[in-house]
């Protein structure tokens, strides 16, 4: 494998990191006509400096976490029982199969990064699983455009607050896939993989289940319009998130030793991150935690 530096971005490895710099590539064109809506990646400081922080009134996070999949041209040579499973739901692998492992419990950690996942959504959070279904490593190395044109075409979606209506940009696209942390598995999740194809039919072993996924755009939309109906975060309503986030981050709920230790690292970034808003305090801080202490990312999508 090259080392950096890389004089030519082709030369440079694909990993999870390049999954996520693709979907904030996409994400960094959603945005109203009228600047009332962004949807950005979140840290502890890099869009505090371009002014976000001061406007933003009312937010709606989004968990991911990104796998970059295995692919298998013959899965009915290489996954028989898989396959053979896949196929009595009638899903269509004759073009090839995509796969990824569940990431195993780390050493000191009070759960498995998929638990958490599952605890999030079972909790109503926003949260999954986010994987290309290609194998054009070159889309992901340059920030998801093709040599010639763009790997997805622009929709409009009315966006209506109060008097105001803005216009906002969504990405159709059909070939990154949502997949929501469908429900809980026995240790250890290492032993347990997600299948799909490029039709997006996906399901979880070793346990075979079925798993209902979205496309990116979908998600999109659900972001939007939560974020109009009245259940985005605001300063007031941003600590309950804060509190059951980390207690999602603390493993068993009732765990009072974990959930302090949790919540001191919280408060120890919150104390670095210094900007007028209260509510984007809270949710920087959140982000770094939620990444540092299980690797799962946060995005926003704001109103301004």
């Amino acid at each position: 494998m090259p080392t950096p530096p890389w004089t030519d971005p082709s030369d440079a490895p694909v990993i999870e990191q390049s999954i996520h710099d693709y979907i904030v590539s996409i994400f960094r064109r959603v945005r109203g006509h009228r600047g009332l809506v962004e949807i950005i990646p979140i840290s502890p400081g890099a869009e505090a400096t371009r002014g976000y922080d001061a406007a933003v009134k009312e937010v709606v996070p989004l968990y991911f976490q990104y796998k970059l999949p295995d692919f298998t041209s013959r899965p009915q040579s290489s996954q028989p029982e898989v396959y053979r499973q896949r196929a009595d739901w009638a899903f269509d692998d004759a073009g090839g199969l995509f796969h990824f492992r569940l990431r195993a419990k780390a050493t000191h950690a009070p759960q498995s990064q998929h638990q958490l996942l599952f605890e999030l959504a079972r909790k109503g959070a926003h949260a999954y699983y986010v994987s290309p279904t290609f194998i054009d490593q070159q889309r992901l190395r340059f920030g998801g455009e093709l040599i010639a044109n763009e790997p997805y075409a622009l929709r409009y979606m009315n966006v209506q607050y109060g008097d105001l209506l803005d216009r906002v940009e969504v990405p159709v696209l059909h070939d990154i896939i949502c997949i929501p942390p469908c429900c809980s598995v026995d240790d250890p999740p290492e032993s347990h993989q997600f299948f799909f194809n490029q039709k997006r039919q996906v399901s979880l072993h070793s346990d075979p289940v079925r798993v209902e996924s979205l496309d990116l755009a979908s998600v999109i939309d659900d972001q939007l319009r939560e974020l109009v109906s009245g259940r985005a975060l605001t300063q007031d309503s941003v600590n309950e998130h804060v509190n059951y986030i980390l207690r999602s981050l603390s493993g068993e709920f009732r765990d009072e030793r974990n959930f302090g230790l949790v919540s001191d690292y919280y408060r120890s970034m919150r104390s670095e991150i210094g900007t007028a808003n209260e509510l984007m305090i809270s949710l920087r801080a959140l982000a770094r935690t939620v990444q540092d202490l299980s690797g799962v990312q946060m995005l926003l999508t704001m109103r301004l």
